[in-house]
């Protein structure tokens, strides 16, 4: 496995992580019109090409395909955190996450925090992330709780 900054022309490799593990994942503790919310099936490209311009995130690789990615921001927010369905528990989340740790130290951050959802609350438990405060959010009219986790790094 490699963990690097994405490539320009990978966008399309990215989003399909990012649908996958929402569509797949999330699906099972969310309504579908928030998966189709939150991980449209017409995504705008052009746009999502913008954002991971910006955001220059991390991207996990296995074997040239491109399984998980991770961004940070200057401030230790995590706004974009995902894993391939059939990759996960494999240690790719870890390995992400040891990244960001890695770059949040290299901006002087002391504390990385999330908004983290139903599904991923476990995997952030996991590595010693603790819920500051739950929210229960109601979106298109369904729930839609979710939590804000964060950890203080040595």
């Amino acid at each position: 496995m490699e963990i690097r900054r994405y490539k320009s022309e990978e966008e399309p490799a990215i989003w399909q992580v990012v649908y996958r593990a929402t569509h797949e994942s999330n699906a099972r503790d969310y309504h579908p019109e928030l998966i189709e919310r939150w991980a449209p099936r017409n995504k705008n490209m052009q746009e999502w090409a913008a954002r991971l311009a910006e955001t220059k995130p991390f991207v996990a690789v296995v074997d040239g395909t491109i399984v998980g990615m991770a961004e940070i921001d200057g401030d230790g927010f995590i706004d974009f955190f995902y894993v391939r369905p059939d990759w996960q528990g494999k240690g790719i989340g870890k390995a992400l996450l040891k990244t960001l740790e890695t770059e949040a130290a290299r901006l002087r951050v002391q504390v990385i925090f999330a908004d983290v959802s139903v599904t991923a609350k476990e995997f952030f438990s996991s590595q010693s992330f603790r819920v500051v405060e739950a929210k229960s959010n109601v979106i298109l009219g369904h729930p839609a709780p979710n939590f804000r986790m964060e950890k203080r790094l040595e």
